[in-house]
């Protein structure tokens, strides 16, 4: 991949999960990417390959993030670190990913988006769901005795993070309280 389609990928992943497919243009991608609209078609058929190919590197990236936890384990060894799972959920049920989702899960940001996308993105979408919940049955296996492991992928879990950094934005300006509430009830519920 060029430097410039690098450049316009992730400026465009960016401004997608803060504002959704619909709210940003291809002249929006390219100012942010620091290139001139007409050269978009130089990397890119449409805005929709371009929405294609940032879902697709995003949803790597959110189950690379639910991996790199469970390889870390317990916690570099310290005995009073927290369950690997309860860790992940702690930083992805947050306040700060539910005020920053440009810098967040592509997943949780554009959820919403993907259903109303052409089937190769809801495709996309589909496999990083999948391979999100089978990261976090990883997790969940880590504190568990071998006995009492599980294989199935945690889609319950993967629904109720999603679900309350949904509800948590939606009415985080409005009830900020609220907003509060639904991530902690959510942490606690999973933990």
């Amino acid at each position: 991949m060029t430097a410039n389609r690098e450049n316009i990928v992730a400026s465009a992943g960016r401004q997608f999960r803060k504002r959704g497919f619909d709210g940003v243009t291809i002249s929006d991608v390219m100012k942010a990417a620091g290139l001139t609209h007409g050269g978009f078609y130089g990397y890119f058929d449409s805005k929709d390959a371009l929405e294609a190919d940032v879902c697709e590197r995003g949803v790597a990236e959110s189950v690379a993030a639910v991996d790199a936890v469970a390889a870390d384990g317990t916690g570099d060894g310290d005995p009073d670190a927290a369950p690997a799972l309860e860790r992940f959920v702690r930083d992805y049920v947050s306040a700060a990913h539910r005020d920053m989702p440009e810098d967040g899960c592509t997943v949780a940001a554009l959820a919403r988006d993907a259903s109303r996308s052409p089937a190769g993105i809801q495709r996309v979408f589909a496999s990083g769901v999948t391979g999100m919940a089978e990261a976090l049955t990883r997790l969940r296996n880590l504190d568990r005795p071998e006995r009492e492991q599980g294989s199935a992928p945690d889609f319950a879990a993967l629904s109720t993070m999603i679900g309350a950094l949904t509800l948590a934005r939606a009415v985080a300006e409005a009830d900020p309280a609220l907003s509060e509430t639904i991530l902690r009830t959510a942490r606690e519920h999973i933990a």
